[in-house]
């Protein structure tokens, strides 16, 4: 498979919000939130945006506490962590206009979204955008009133939808080694639930059933015929489900 990032629908709609956010109004609100499903893209399209504006992205665990992350940042924009390292950051930030991308931003909500409030000082100082990329299940907990003052900073919510037939064409197409048939096309949009990171794992399966045509048609279009028998896309969570006796 080839590895092209594809513009598809998520990644024109996030390039939307990055813009509308460039145009705020209050400066000091730089808050993106990016949302969705697990496997629609997010991270990908985040790490292509970053290398192409220079961000600097960052990864919340489950024991990042803020100390962390700002060495984490220090280390990223090759500042060395001693005395004044901070305040050094900060410099460099609004010198070279930095966005901040925060990954797996649920974690970072723990003991008062410390970690995330830490990123917020930096990035309202400098006017600057802070990117935090959190799952849907965690959304709610910004409503509660210990977190307010975060939720009042947030400008835009960019939610990560499950991909249209016409995204699975593109990643098909662009990514595909082999030409597929719409039909084969549309039944991967089916079996893999629209997920793109599902559509990626059937398009290998796609290019394997292609491998074990004899030479001379490798290259051919592959039709619902070819993978005949072939899982392409597999259900991790209900085959857990089954073996947990819950199916």
């Amino acid at each position: 498979m080839k590895r092209i990032f594809v513009q598809n629908e998520n990644v024109k709609n996030f390039k939307a919000f990055i813009t509308k956010m460039d145009r705020r109004g209050a400066q000091e609100a730089g808050l993106l939130l990016v949302t969705g499903r697990p496997g629609d893209g997010k991270t990908c399209t985040l790490h292509n945006y970053g290398g192409g504006v220079g961000a600097v992205m960052l990864t919340a665990a489950v024991d990042s506490t803020p100390r962390r992350l700002m060495v984490e940042l220090a280390e990223k924009l090759g500042i060395e962590v001693g005395r004044g390292y901070e305040r050094e950051i900060e410099e460099v930030i609004a010198r070279d206009k930095i966005t901040i991308i925060l990954d797996e931003a649920g974690f970072a909500l723990a003991n008062n979204a410390a970690c995330i409030e830490k990123l917020r000082g930096i990035t309202d100082k400098t006017l600057t955008l802070l990117v935090m990329v959190i799952m849907k299940h965690d959304m709610s907990k910004l409503s509660q009133q210990r977190l307010q003052q975060l939720a009042r900073r947030i400008s835009e919510i960019c939610e990560f939808k499950p991909s249209g037939l016409e995204d699975v064409r593109l990643a098909c197409a662009q990514m595909g080694e082999v030409p597929m048939s719409p039909e084969l096309v549309a039944h991967i949009h089916k079996v893999t639930d629209a997920n793109m990171r599902q559509v990626l794992n059937a398009i290998c399966r796609v290019e394997e059933a292609a491998l074990l045509r004899p030479e001379s048609r490798r290259h051919e279009v592959m039709t619902m015929a070819d993978v005949k028998g072939v899982t392409l896309c597999k259900d991790l969570g209900l085959a857990m489900r089954k073996m947990n006796g819950r199916a």
